[in-house]
């Protein structure tokens, strides 16, 4: 049942990850569609206060990738000193793949970035999806994976927030397409389906006969992803 189970997300996922990449490549192969989203960027742009502008700008610098990469590494470093170093390489692991296999993706679509009225921005990658909602959705859904029970819940209802805002802003700065902030989440959730199934494969195949007893720390699960029957 569970190798049923398993086999029904994997293709699930690998199912999403082709539409993805599928319809990034017809966007781009018909502009005229783009033009009809940046309505929506620019409805949200023009609603910009000062503040909400300067925070939107400060959430676009925090996640470029350097900024991307030392958030990585710090919640990675909690969940270690809450968890163990097990469960840390499965965060940093799972987070971080499913983060940068958005990249791939930009290459292969090529879709250029909006353009607003009266929004002037040098922004030199490709549009198609977002790498900006790319990270923050493979960080809530790594420490997804390293929780569970209550823990797990409040991850996710904080995360989605959290995804929520930073695409928002991605919107009203006239950087991304709506569908780049779509596509983001949908093939940074495909991808994360698959890099958790191997960590999981990979965690019970190298489990010892003995196993330390369960902890409850913050809700982190000890040594690994995989908990008590009850917890899956």
């Amino acid at each position: 049942m569970r190798g049923e189970r398993a086999l029904w997300q994997l293709g699930s996922a690998f199912t999403a990850a082709v539409i993805v990449v599928l319809i990034g490549i017809t966007l781009t192969a018909v502009p005229g569609v783009g033009a009809t989203e940046t309505g929506f960027d620019q409805l949200l742009h023009e609603r910009l206060t000062p503040t909400a502008l300067l925070i939107a700008s400060g959430i676009g610098v925090l996640l470029e990738p350097a900024g991307g990469l030392a958030i990585l590494v710090a919640i990675g470093a909690v969940v270690w000193w809450r968890s163990d170093r097990v469960a840390a390489m499965q965060f940093v692991g799972i987070a971080g793949v499913s983060w940068v296999s958005v990249e791939p993706v930009k290459l292969l679509v090529h879709r250029s970035r909006p353009v607003l009225s009266g929004v002037h921005h040098a922004v030199e990658s490709w549009s198609y999806p977002s790498g900006h909602v790319a990270l923050v959705t493979a960080l809530v859904l790594g420490l997804v994976a390293v929780t569970h029970g209550k823990a797990r819940a409040q991850v996710a209802s904080i995360g989605t927030v959290v995804v929520i805002v930073v695409a928002t802003s991605r919107l009203a700065l006239g950087v991304h397409y709506p569908t780049d902030v779509l596509a983001a989440i949908v093939w940074t959730s495909a991808v994360w389906v698959v890099v958790r199934h191997i960590a999981l494969t990979w965690t019970r195949a190298s489990q010892t006969p003995t196993r330390r007893g369960p902890t409850a720390v913050a809700g982190l699960r000890p040594r690994s992803l995989v908990g008590k029957a009850r917890d899956r």
